[in-house]
């Protein structure tokens, strides 16, 4: 008997793995994009804005308080903002806000203006509170650096996937 050893062959084409490779990938990163895409959507922060109003006559007492030796404590931006925190947060009281009493981030607008932002500790909160120093005050002020922050407005943001519309607020107090 005579055998022969014929070897065989595979027919598939060689640029067929890479093909189908390439679509499996492209299938995966759609699905994961369109699932990245849902859940941001999902995500719409919720926005309360309050606005401090200013009374010049008061703000000026105020100068003159402070030039007394009372509550010298005003002088400072991040003070300020911090008692402002407490203030309009029931979440922060004295004690808590030791814990979270550095502003995450502070920005400084010009010179007399600054915005600090402090986060609850949960994670789920922000708020932004905008303080300034008016130069109608500086003529009060003794010594000239040292004029008194006035909040003027505060942000609270609040990250929750439940939240469907961001809404704004704007009351006086």
């Amino acid at each position: 008997m005579d055998t022969q050893n014929i070897p065989t062959r595979c027919n598939a084409n060689p640029k067929m793995v890479p093909m189908v490779l390439s679509i499996t990938g492209n299938l995966l990163l759609w699905t994961l994009g369109f699932a990245t895409m849902s859940v941001a959507t999902e995500n719409n922060p919720q926005r309360i804005v309050q606005e401090f109003p200013i009374d010049p006559s008061r703000a000026e007492n105020l100068q003159r308080w402070v030039n007394s030796g009372h509550d010298t404590w005003c002088r400072s931006g991040n003070l300020v903002a911090q008692a402002t925190l407490q203030r309009i947060s029931p979440e922060f009281s004295a004690t808590d806000t030791e814990l979270a009493s550095l502003p995450a981030e502070t920005k400084q607008l010009n010179p007399n203006k600054v915005i600090y932002t402090y986060h609850s500790l949960d994670g789920h909160t922000t708020y932004r509170i905008t303080v300034v120093r008016y130069p109608s005050l500086l003529h009060s002020a003794n010594p000239k650096d040292a004029q008194v922050w006035l909040p003027i407005r505060s942000e609270k943001i609040i990250e929750d996937s439940n939240t469907q519309q961001p809404s704004t607020q704007n009351s006086a107090t």
